[in-house]
């Protein structure tokens, strides 16, 4: 039987804490991409979290949501989701979306997918993106399988200063 989750809004308290663990995945993330050090990535994140969400959980056009698995109330995960504007069209694009550990490999991050499709739609946006580490092949196999295409591929060439 597939997951059945809901959206719940953050509170204040759930923003805090989501930017500390968004903030140290990305951080783990740029390290396994071999991008900057840990000390700076995390700081870095940090920062844009808080320029990107000044007013937090309610930072107009962006939505912070605790996953929450309908059969038993807890709490799966969390996802971000906002409203991006280019060339006088509006999209949503797909920030962060992370399921607790002890949550993985259930269908915790499908069914995610599938409501937040459903959320886009609902607000009227034509098109959901995100952007996805090289790395995590299983998040690239997760989207793949949600009807998601590569539009753009960033690369990266690390030059030593000898």
């Amino acid at each position: 039987m597939p997951a059945q989750l809901k959206m719940i809004p953050m509170t204040t308290a759930d923003f805090e804490r989501f930017v500390e663990t968004s903030s140290a995945d990305y951080a783990e993330q740029c390290r396994l991409t071999g991008l900057p050090s840990l000390e700076t990535s995390q700081p870095e994140a940090f920062e844009n979290l808080q320029v990107m969400l000044p007013q937090g959980p309610a930072t107009p056009g962006q939505y912070l949501m605790l996953l929450q698995d309908e059969e038993s109330g807890a709490s799966v995960g969390q996802i971000w989701f906002g409203e991006v504007t280019e060339d006088n069209e509006t999209s949503a694009f797909l920030y962060d979306l992370m399921i607790d550990p002890a949550y993985r490999r259930r269908g915790f991050a499908a069914a995610a997918l599938e409501l937040l499709q459903e959320e886009v739609k609902l607000r009227g946006l034509g098109s959901l993106s995100l952007n996805v580490f090289a790395h995590n092949e299983a998040a690239q196999a997760l989207y793949r399988k949600a009807g998601f295409i590569a539009s753009e591929i960033t690369m990266v060439r690390t030059l030593s200063s000898d």
